[in-house]
C-alpha cells in the first residue's frame, strides 16, 4: 500500500525512482523495493514523502498497532 502511494506522488511530480533516491538520500534499491511492495522503516518513508513535499500520517487501531490508513497532506 505504502509503496503504491509512494509512486503515485513520485509520478505526480515527475521524478525518477533515481531522481528521488538522490532528493531524498534513500539509496534507488530501497525505493525500488518499496514501490514494489516491501514495507520501509516509518523513517525512510516519512524521509521520501517530505523529499516529495508531502507529509505522510496514518491512523493506528486498536492496542495492536496495525496500520489501517495511510494519506499524504502537504
Amino acid at each position: 500500500m505504502i509503496g503504491q502511494l509512494l509512486k503515485e506522488e513520485r509520478l505526480k511530480a515527475k521524478l525518477t525512482q533515481k531522481q528521488l533516491a538522490e532528493k531524498s538520500g534513500i539509496s534507488f534499491v530501497a525505493v525500488n523495493r518499496i514501490e514494489k511492495g516491501n514495507l520501509p522503516r516509518l523513517s525512510v518513508a516519512m524521509e521520501l514523502f517530505a523529499a516529495l513535499d508531502k507529509r505522510l500520517t496514518f491512523g493506528l487501531q486498536d492496542e495492536d498497532a496495525v496500520l489501517t490508513e495511510l494519506m499524504v497532506g502537504i
